[in-house]
C-alpha cells in the first residue's frame, strides 16, 4: 500500500483503492465495529489514516484465512486467543480438504465407469452429489 496523501488522511474511496479492497466493505466492516474511520470530514465523509491500514490488513488475511467476520471481530479484541483460532481453523480446513479429496476421487470414480461402459454407473453419480453436498453444508468456522 503506498502514501499518497501529504497529511496521511485519505476519504474513503481513496483509502479502498490504496488497501484493494471496496468500499462497500469498508462500510460493512465499519457497521460490524471491525474498523471504524479515524474521524469524519466537515462534510460527513469518513476518513482514515495510515495506522487504519495495518487494521485493513489484520482483518483482509483473517478473512483470507476463512475467518468469519464476527471471529475476526472477538480476535481483534483480544476476547478470543489468536493461536487456538489458527488451530480450530487449521482443523476445518483439513476437513474440508478431505471432503473435496472425496469428492475428486467420485468424480474419478465415475469417469472411469463412463468410459468402460455404455451406460453410467448413475450410483457414482449420486456419490459425487452427496459428497458435494456435505462440503457445501458443512459450517466451515
Amino acid at each position: 500500500m503506498r502514501k499518497l496523501s501529504t497529511s496521511g488522511v485519505y476519504r474513503i474511496t481513496e483509502f479502498a483503492r490504496l488497501a484493494g479492497v471496496t468500499v462497500r466493505a469498508l462500510h460493512h466492516y465499519d457497521r460490524l465495529g471491525l474498523l471504524k474511520p479515524s474521524g469524519r470530514s466537515d462534510s460527513g465523509y469518513r476518513l482514515y489514516r495510515d495506522s487504519d491500514f495495518a487494521r485493513l490488513e489484520q482483518i483482509v488475511v483473517l478473512k483470507f484465512l476463512g475467518l468469519p467476520l464476527k471471529q475476526i471481530g472477538r480476535l481483534l479484541k483480544r476476547e478470543s486467543p489468536l493461536a487456538d483460532t489458527l488451530r480450530r481453523q487449521q482443523h476445518v480446513l483439513a476437513e474440508k480438504r478431505r471432503q473435496l479429496d472425496m469428492a475428486i476421487h467420485a468424480i474419478g470414480e465415475a469417469e472411469r465407469s463412463v468410459q468402460s461402459s455404455r451406460e453410467p454407473d448413475w450410483d457414482l453419480f449420486k456419490t459425487i452429489v452427496r459428497e458435494i453436498e456435505m462440503q457445501n453444508n458443512s459450517d466451515w468456522s
